[in-house]
């Protein structure tokens, strides 16, 4: 907020007139994705949470930008552990959480714990304001998660990874 302040300051003094909204949207980090390899999620109901942690490893290992572009739900929010110069949002995005279940309570425990573990700090915060994971599902619209992530740039395309069908081991 100071940053911004100092930022709406400057523009004043050279005579310029900036809403505090379009500031931030100035600070953001410009997303150029050129011929990256970039991945886009949209509709992504989740699955086995082991399957989205290897496939987040990968994508990370790689320099896979992720493009969220839609519903990215349960063990797809792994996603979010990829570092933030290597993912941005849409106005469509949304992140469903919940308590992983399907394997016993030692199984859906261990799969919480990995998964909140791997979380950046800002998505564990907003999940802990939420009372934490529980069985239904809580979830994130793009109102929150760009205010720590970046906006997409409008003309960016992709490939689209889904998921779809029923798993037993979701995670949230």
């Amino acid at each position: 907020m100071k940053t911004t302040m100092k930022f709406l300051g400057a523009l004043v003094v050279m005579g310029a007139t900036v809403s505090a909204s379009s500031a931030d949207q100035l600070m953001r980090p410009r997303i150029n994705l050129g011929s990256a390899n970039v991945k886009t999620i949209s509709g992504d109901r989740g699955g086995y949470v082991i399957d989205y942690a290897i496939r987040a490893l990968k994508m990370r290992r790689s320099g896979t930008f992720v493009r969220f572009n839609g519903a990215c739900d349960s063990a797809c929010t792994l996603y979010l552990s990829m570092p933030k110069s290597k993912v941005c949002v849409t106005q469509r995005a949304s992140f469903g959480f919940h308590l992983p279940y399907g394997a016993g309570a030692r199984g859906n425990q261990v799969a919480a714990n990995f998964m909140m573990k791997n979380y950046p700090g800002w998505v564990r915060g907003w999940i802990a304001k939420r009372g934490g994971l529980k069985g239904s599902i809580a979830t994130m619209t793009y109102a929150d998660a760009s205010r720590f992530l970046p906006t997409c740039p409008s003309e960016q395309r992709g490939t689209t990874i889904a998921s779809f069908g029923p798993t037993r081991l979701r995670g949230g």
